[in-house]
Order: C-alpha cells, then sequence, then structure tokens
C-alpha cells in the first residue's frame, strides 16, 4: 500500500478518536484501516536482527459472536484453497465458486494476513499487522490461531515488534508443525523469516533469505510448505513471479542469520499477487485483492481463472495440500580433473528454463547449490543437464544421473551422460535428481576383518596382504598404487585408485587374498556401484583370485573378506604296542581323557579311541589335562605326544586359539621274565648246566648258565651272572616249557619238563619256577686182583719205571757235557 494512503488512515483514525473525546464519550476507538493487498510497508530502517516476543492482550470475538460458531473441517483435498481477508474472515474457495465463509471472522482486527493451515487441516494461523498511528509504518505483527473445533480465532498474545519488514505471507510447516511468517524489505531483496511454537507459545527469528536476484522495486508474496519440511518464499514483483526454495535441512539450521535458497526462474503471471498456495495434483494458485489464478507447476503453464469476487478482499492464500516436488544436485566422486573445475545445472520443461545453479569451491560429494526443490505437476516431464563452468571439460569426468522419489529408484531416470529426462511419477512425494561426476578413475577398495572360532567379535585385520590386480582391457588403465598387493591398516583397508584415459575405458580386476595361519576364509564379497547408482554384487567363495569384469570409469569397487579363527579341536588316540611281546589288548580297552581349565569353560573330553567323542571335537583354547583309564594290566604307557608344535608337560597341554591338536599315547605289551636255581642235593649252587626253553610258538632257545663277572657280560639268554641262578627276559606271552639240556659236570641230567604261562597279569610277568637239583654221579669202582684191572696195574708200574730210566740217562748225558 502506497505511504500516502497510510498516512491519510492515521490521520483519520486520529481525528475520529479526536472528535469522540471531544464529545464526551470518555473512550477512544480506532476505525478499521481499509483493506489492502498485502503490500510492503516503506522501509524506515534496515530489518532488525532481533524481534523479542511480547505478551500482547489477547483480543476476544463478543460472547454474541462466539455463540454462534461452529466447527469447521478444514479440507487439505486439492482444488481447495483458503483465504482471509483484513478483516480476519476465512473462506474455502472452489473452482468458480465465490467460496464460503469458514468460521467466524477474528475481532477487532483490520489488517489480518500471513495465513497457514496446518497438516489434515488440525489447525491455522495467521497474524495482524500492526501499524504507527502517527507516521503510517509497519511496526510488526500478532499472531492469532484458529480452532477448528470451535470455528473462532483468538490471539496467541505474542506479538513481534520491529521495523524494515513488510510483512506479507505466514504458512504452516507441513512436517513440524510450526507456523512461519515474515516479509520483505522495501527493495524487496531480502526476506526475514520468523517462527511461532505453539508449543512454548514463543516468538524467534529464523534468519534471511536472499532475494535480490531479479528484484523489482518492490515485492509482494506469500510463502508456503511441502509435507516434507521444504519452504518455499514466493516473490511477486510487477507481473513476475519467483520461487525462493529453501530445503527442510537449511531451514532447520537458521538461527537469526543468511538460509541458503535456490531461485528458480522468474515467469510472467497476473499482477499484484499477494497470496499463493499449492496443491498435491502440482497446481499454484495465486491470489490478488479480488481473483484466484492457478496454473501446472513447475514452468507456471496453462494459466486458468480459478475463482473472482469483488467482495473478498483477500489479503492471503494458503493450503494444507502438498505439491510433488524436483530437485536436481550435483555429486562429485574422487575429486575434480582440474581443481578450479565447476559444473552448472539445469532444469527444463520443454523449452522452458525452470532453474539453474553453479557449484563452488572444491569440495567432494554432494555440492550444496542445488535447484528446487521446486512444487511440480504429477506427469510432467522434465528435463535436466550439466555444463562445465569455470573452464572445465566434461570430457575430463565420467557422468552418470539417476532420479528417485522418496529415496526409492524411478524406473528409466538413470543412465550415463550429463542429461536426462523424468517424468514426476503419481505417487510419491519428493523426486530428486542427481547428476555424479568422477574424473576418468575408479577406486578400489578392499576391507578385512577377522572374527573368533564362533564367528563372532569382528574386528578389522590388520597387517593382511590384500590384492587388487588390474588389467585394462579397453584403451589403458593405471594403478595407485602399482603394486598389485597391499597390507591392510589399522583399519582393516587396502584402497587402489585406477586412472583411465577414456571414458570409454575399461579394466578387470582380480581381487585376492592371503591366509594367515590359524584362520579360515569365512565368507567375502564385492560391490561395484556405477555412478548413475547402479550396484552389481559378486560373492567370493574363496581367498583366491576372483575377477571382476567391465570396471569403467566412476565406478567404486568396494570388497569385503571376513576370515574366521580356525576351529580349535582336540583329538585322543590310543595306539596298543603287541608285536614284542604278543600282548593281546585292543586300543578301544582304554578310556582316554583330557579335562581342560577355566579358559577351555572345564571342558572335559573322554571315550574311547576313534569315536566322535574324541576325534576332532570343537574345545576352546587352553589348557588339557591328558589321562586314559580303565586299560588292561601287563602294558606300560608312554608319554602323550601332542606333535612337534605343542610340548606335554606333565600330562599337560596348551591349545592355542585355531590349533588342531592329536595327543597320542602309546601302550606297549610288557615281556615277560622267568628265574630258576640249580642245585646239588645239599642245597649248593651247581654251575654249567644247558637248558632247551621251548616258546608259545614252538621255538626253541638253549640257555647256558652265564658265570660272568656282570649281567652286562651275560652273552647269552641267561642275564644273571651267578652260578646256578638263571634269569631270562623279554618273554611273549604264552605258555613255556623248559627241560635240562646238559647238566652241570659230575652231576646226573635232570630230563623233566618244568612248565610255565607268561601272560598280562603282573604275577605272571614275572614268573619263579623254583629251584632244581641234580644228583652227584657215583665214584668209579677200581678191581685188585685178576683180570683186566691187574693187567692194567702192571702195565701202569712198567711205564713209570721206563719213565724213569730215561729221565736218569737224560740227566747224565747233562752232566757229561758240562764237564768237557
Amino acid at each position: 500500500m502506497p505511504l500516502t494512503r497510510l498516512r491519510v488512515r492515521s490521520v483519520w483514525a486520529a481525528l475520529t478518536a479526536l472528535v469522540m473525546v471531544l464529545s464526551g464519550m470518555g473512550i477512544v476507538l480506532m476505525p478499521a484501516v481499509p483493506a489492502h493487498a498485502g503490500m510492503s510497508a516503506p522501509a524506515t530502517s534496515a530489518p532488525a536482527t532481533k524481534a523479542p516476543a511480547t505478551d500482547a492482550p489477547e483480543t476476544k470475538a463478543p460472547a454474541a459472536a462466539r455463540a454462534a460458531a461452529s466447527p469447521v473441517s478444514l479440507t487439505c483435498e486439492p482444488g481447495n484453497v483458503y483465504s482471509v481477508s483484513s478483516s480476519g474472515q476465512m473462506r474455502r474457495i472452489t473452482q468458480g465458486t465465490s467460496g464460503v465463509e469458514a468460521g467466524s471472522p477474528a475481532s477487532n482486527v483490520s489488517n489480518f494476513n500471513g495465513l497457514g493451515i496446518g497438516k489434515n487441516g488440525s489447525t491455522a494461523f495467521a497474524y495482524e499487522r500492526n501499524f504507527s498511528w502517527w507516521t503510517g509504518a509497519e511496526t510488526g505483527v500478532t499472531v492469532y490461531e484458529f480452532s477448528p473445533s470451535t470455528g473462532n480465532w483468538s490471539s496467541t498474545g505474542r506479538t513481534v515488534i520491529t521495523s524494515g519488514i513488510g510483512f506479507v505471507g505466514g504458512a504452516v510447516d507441513l512436517a513440524a508443525g510450526s507456523y512461519y511468517f515474515g516479509g520483505y524489505s522495501s527493495s524487496g531483496t531480502r526476506f526475514t523469516l520468523y517462527r511461532y511454537d505453539s508449543s512454548s507459545s514463543s516468538i524467534s527469528i529464523k534468519g534471511w533469505i536472499d532475494t535480490s536476484a531479479g528484484a523489482g522495486s518492490a515485492a509482494n508474496g506469500d510463502i508456503a510448505f511441502d509435507s516434507n519440511g521444504n519452504l518455499f518464499v514466493i516473490r511477486g514483483s510487477d507481473t513476475t513471479t519467483t520461487v525462493f526454495s529453501v530445503t527442510a535441512e537449511n531451514l532447520a539450521a537458521g538461527s537469526g542469520g543468511k538460509i541458503a535458497a535456490a531461485k528458480s526462474s522468474g515467469f510472467t503471471t497476473n499482477s499484484n499477487v499477494n497470496g499463493v498456495a499449492f496443491d498435491s495434483a502440482g497446481k499454484a494458485y495465486l491470489g490478488t485483492g479480488t481473483a484466484v489464478t492457478n496454473y501446472d507447476m513447475p514452468d507456471w503453464s496453462n494459466k486458468s481463472s480459478f475463482a473472482s469476487n469483488n467482495n473478498w478482499g483477500s489479503t492471503d492464500l494458503a493450503s494444507c495440500s502438498s505439491p510433488a516436488t524436483l530437485t536436481l544436485q550435483k555429486d562429485v566422486v574422487g575429486g575434480r580433473a582440474k581443481a578450479d573445475d565447476q559444473f552448472g545445472l539445469s532444469l527444463k520443461q520443454g523449452s522452458t528454463d525452470l532453474g539453474t545453479a553453479t557449484t563452488t569451491g572444491s569440495s567432494t560429494g554432494l555440492q550444496e547449490e542445488i535447484v528446487g526443490p521446486q512444487p511440480v505437476k504429477r506427469g510432467a516431464t522434465i528435463k535436466f543437464s550439466e555444463t562445465g563452468a569455470n573452464g572445465a571439460d566434461l570430457d575430463d569426468y565420467a557422468s552418470a544421473y539417476s532420479c528417485t522419489v522418496d529415496e526409492k529408484p524411478i524406473s528409466g531416470a538413470s543412465g550415463t551422460g550429463t542429461s536426462g529426462t523424468v517424468t514426476i511419477p503419481n505417487t510419491g512425494k519428493a523426486v530428486v535428481c542427481t547428476i555424479t561426476n568422477s574424473p576418468l578413475t575408479a577406486n578400489v577398495s578392499i576391507h578385512k576383518d577377522v572374527a573368533d572360532e564362533d564367528g563372532k567379535n569382528v574386528k578389522p585385520g590388520k597387517d593382511w596382504t590384500v590384492g587388487a590386480k588390474t588389467t585394462a582391457t579397453t584403451d589403458t588403465v593405471t594403478s595407485t598404487p602399482t603394486a598389485a598387493t597391499q597390507k591392510t591398516n589399522t583399519s582393516g583397508d587396502a584402497k587402489w585408485a585406477l586412472r583411465f584415459n577414456k571414458t570409454t575405458g575399461r579394466a578387470t580386476i582380480a581381487v585376492s587374498e592371503t591366509q594367515q595361519d590359524g584362520f579360515e576364509f569365512s565368507s567375502g564379497s564385492c560391490e561395484i556401484t556405477g555412478l548413475d547408482g547402479t550396484t552389481a554384487t559378486k560373492n567370493l567363495s574363496s581367498d583366491k583370485a576372483s575377477s571382476l569384469t567391465g570396471i569403467k570409469p566412476g565406478d567404486a569397487v568396494d570388497c569385503t573378506y571376513l576370515n574366521k579363527v580356525e576351529d580349535t579341536s582336540l583329538t585322543l588316540v590310543k595306539k596298543v604296542d603287541n608285536k614284542e611281546a604278543a600282548g593281546t589288548a585292543k586300543d578301544t580297552d582304554w578310556t582316554l581323557k583330557a579335562v581342560g581349565d577355566k579358559a577351555t569353560g572345564d571342558k572335559t573330553v573322554t571315550g574311547k579311541t576313534g569315536t566322535k567323542a574324541v576325534t576332532d571335537v570343537k574345545v576352546k583354547a587352553g589348557d588339557f589335562k591328558l589321562s586314559e583309564l580303565d586299560g588292561p594290566e601287563g602294558y606300560k604307557a608312554s608319554d602323550w605326544d601332542c606333535g612337534p608344535k605343542n610340548t606335554v608337560k606333565a600330562d599337560s597341554v596348551t591349545l592355542k586359539a585355531g590349533d588342531s591338536v592329536t595327543c597320542t599315547i602309546t601302550n606297549t605289551a610288557k615281556t615277560g621274565n622267568v628265574t630258576w636255581k640249580k642245585t646239588d642235593e645239599g642245597g649248593n649252587a651247581l654251575k654249567g648246566s644247558v637248558w632247551t626253553m621251548t616258546g608259545p610258538d614252538g621255538t626253541a632257545v638253549e640257555v647256558e648258565d652265564c658265570t660272568a663277572a656282570s649281567a652286562d657280560k651275560c652273552a647269552g639268554p641267561d642275564q644273571d651272572p651267578t652260578e646256578g641262578k638263571f634269569a631270562v627276559s623279554g618273554l611273549k606271552w604264552g605258555d613255556y616249557a623248559l627241560v635240562e639240556k646238559s647238566a652241570p659236570a659230575g652231576y646226573i641230567l635232570d630230563d623233566a619238563s618244568h612248565t610255565f604261562t607268561v601272560s598280562g597279569s603282573d604275577d605272571e610277568l614275572k614268573q619263579s619256577i623254583g629251584s632244581f637239583t641234580n644228583e652227584q654221579k657215583p665214584p668209579v669202582a677200581l678191581p685188585l686182583t685178576g683180570g683186566t684191572g691187574s693187567q692194567i696195574f702192571i702195565i701202569g708200574g712198567a711205564a713209570l719205571l721206563t719213565a724213569g730210566g730215561v729221565g736218569a740217562l737224560l740227566k747224565g748225558l747233562r752232566r757229561r757235557n758240562r764237564n768237557n
């Protein structure tokens, strides 16, 4: 409204009040200011940086008016728009109608504006614009709330006091429920935004939005929200309408300063716009004081008269119907080919430019600069594209695009290249198209995890050797680092960057890992993500090399290996050696046992050799005490043998995680021994006898009495060096027969057979079969007369005489020789 008209109103109010005082009524009444179209007030100073809330007295409707009010159902169906007049009357408008009043008008207001309707029509808000009586300047607003259950407006008592702002619009955040309102500076270059929180009944400043681009000498308009909390600030300047979009994230981050926003193109619409609403069908509604016109979004096409009535005096429009939106964003992966490269983004509907943006800075990932969100009509086909900016050459990049609706892919709206199209689906709210650029590189990452033997307690594997051998299949590719293998870092990661010389380059990557002792391959997979967001997964079946084909610029190859500690297992084995002693026991005659300590959970392994109970039994690492039970007599146990890497001490073995240990104990049948004596009739030991010992297999052994200085000098079977004593060892189990073969000299041979048995029982392994007596041979008898005996004596005597004579003769000859 022109400043001159506001001053006239102020003067008129003052004069009226003065007249009434002079007439003696004793009270001052302010006449209503004529309805206006919500134009911004003239600026008197810069916008305030802080707007304190004050408690204003609540203005209530007269009792009669409140009694006449009735509940109101605020509908959010498309095609329904609500307006409010400066006098505080809300009206529901549909196609071709003059509208229906919704509830009672707010009481004692004359500059009502800023209509906003809550989610599902649960509430509505507006404000009363306050002016200085004397200067006509706008001084702030007081927030009002509408109750659908009563159909009444009531003041919240909360006022923001400021200057230099022409308040033009209000809206309810359909996601969070808060009421936002604000207005332009006099030049239309800045929109200041406030927030009213009904839960705390407080007003705070959120910040300001730069609307200087394309600003005219003055600005009017409105604000609106979608159901995701995105804000649309609509500026009407003459016949040009522009949308400044603020994402829900940027709005939430607002704390009084500048709030980032994306600008749409300017569109030629009707003039004197003071209210805007959108609906879920993608229609936009522009209101003036006397008419509402609708358009198809986002190109503001198909202009059509929605409703008109010269008696409305409408100051604002609102709806709780949420439009679908379209956002175009840029993702830079892996850096820029040149440090100062930038990218231009563009949305078009047909030949109509909808909005542009150009990236800045050098950060990677999603860029801050976006186009949108813009309200869109369902079924509309929109083209999106990118160009190189600031000298960037898109041939230096792999480019791809993809579109989603509510984070779900849209069929047919993804691919490679720098441009594409998307048709707005009939369902879903937020359509987001992303153009992704990456230098002609592909990134390869291998992550290594290790787990315990149960597959739990997963953690990164450090210093594991992993490989990514790259071979170009189209054009050329180089790898950084050039080595095909690396060791993983403390986070379990190893990375390679592949550089292609052309966008058409392709490569094959052979990924692998080197197994470490004590571990086994558990699982592995590689996920290949293209620039367009498409993914492919290859499961790895082992640690051996597995080829990934068709790797291209822009791909991200992320592989993961999981290795677990090998199962710790224990096997108990019994061996029996019967060979030397011809024993009869079997290996299953013993029970084997291993008792673990606390680290093993007091695990006990017990059973017969060869059974599952003691074979490859899964255990925890720790110490195990080894033993055997229930074995037969006659066997000697060896020490436990648990392999060269596992020392057994005091029959205890320590198992480390991942060990597979077999502990063996061997029982050897003991050979028997037998002892006996040879004496004369007086019990005196007799030496020199020889015996024949026949064993169980029929083999006969000759045993000769050993009469040596010590046992180690005995060379034969008898190992007892004492004469007349015998000790024979190393006897196999079975029945034996002992017979004297040769008696001591002068004694009569004992040809009796002496039997004994050697077996595994302790009392039969050591046999003492007694003492055996030989009778002395009788002396030889010499005859004294006649016969052969006397002849012998005569011959013997003659021989002696002859010998004597020969001796005397020899003696005489020797004496003679000495004398001569």
